[in-house]
């Protein structure tokens, strides 16, 4: 069934909130925590396309990243990391991997779109997985993201793309391609249902944010921006409705990688 349009019941942070604390429970790939691993490994992991100079990255914020993944990750590297996510059970996933490999974290607990207890901060790098889709404002996303990161600091971020956001739930293959079905205005709200690889779900608030939102949205913001790619579907495209195939259409997601020139 389609995903309905958000009517405004909901808080967005209490629904996105309650729904990841289902999926971290029920086994999100996003809340599979991290196994030791060579310094190697983790940087191919963290940085497949070799964007970040590692030699300037000490202090690092991850960004919407619990789940026991990348802030583990960083600390392995002898980076100072601070974790911030609105998830409680997702920052507990962080805490519980940190301990039990001898790492030491700063976690909070917080919305992306007020890091105001950060500010002023000096993080050399912020990096954010996907989960700008769970905020109605990536402006503001943005501006937040400058306020805490040093001069020249460095912001990695991974967004789902706009055209594979569009889709239905279902994707209904037409013979010819694929139907776009959400509007294409930035900022759009609706329910939609996030699995695990377990067929679990639960229902989050997803908003969409157009390529002059995430892309342009970062030079407004004071950011020059140094790298742009989009993340290819892996194996072969067997058929209709096959997510391979789907991606032929719409990569799911598009990267970026930008330095602070200027305050915001």
């Amino acid at each position: 069934m389609q995903s309905e349009t958000w009517n405004g019941t909901f808080d967005y942070k209490t629904m996105n909130r309650l729904a990841w604390s289902y999926l971290a429970r029920n086994g999100s790939d996003s809340s599979r925590p991290y196994p030791r691993q060579s310094a190697n490994w983790v940087r191919a992991w963290l940085d497949p396309n070799a964007w970040i100079d590692w030699s300037e990255v000490r202090h690092v914020l991850c960004l919407g990243s619990g789940g026991g993944q990348q802030a583990p990750m960083f600390a392995s590297l002898e980076c100072r990391v601070t974790s911030v996510d609105l998830c409680p059970e997702q920052i507990g996933l962080d805490v519980s991997v940190a301990t039990a490999l001898g790492y030491d974290l700063e976690c909070v607990e917080a919305d992306m779109l007020d890091l105001s207890t950060l500010h002023g901060r000096d993080f050399d790098l912020v990096y954010q997985a996907v989960s700008s889709c769970y905020i109605p404002d990536v402006h503001r996303l943005y501006t937040e993201v400058a306020k805490v990161l040093r001069p020249k600091g460095c912001y990695m971020a991974e967004h789902w793309s706009p055209a594979h956001m569009q889709l239905s739930d279902d994707r209904p293959w037409t013979g010819r391609g694929y139907e776009l079905v959400i509007p294409y205005v930035s900022g759009y709200g609706w329910v939609s249902r996030q699995s695990t690889v377990d067929g679990q779900s639960a229902e989050c608030i997803h908003y969409l944010h157009t390529h002059t939102a995430l892309i342009g949205g970062l030079c407004d913001a004071g950011f020059s921006i140094r790298h742009f790619a989009e993340r290819k579907a892996h194996g072969q495209p067997d058929g209709p409705r096959i997510e391979e195939h789907v991606q032929t259409f719409a990569p799911a997601f598009l990267s970026l990688y930008a330095q602070k020139i200027s305050t915001a």
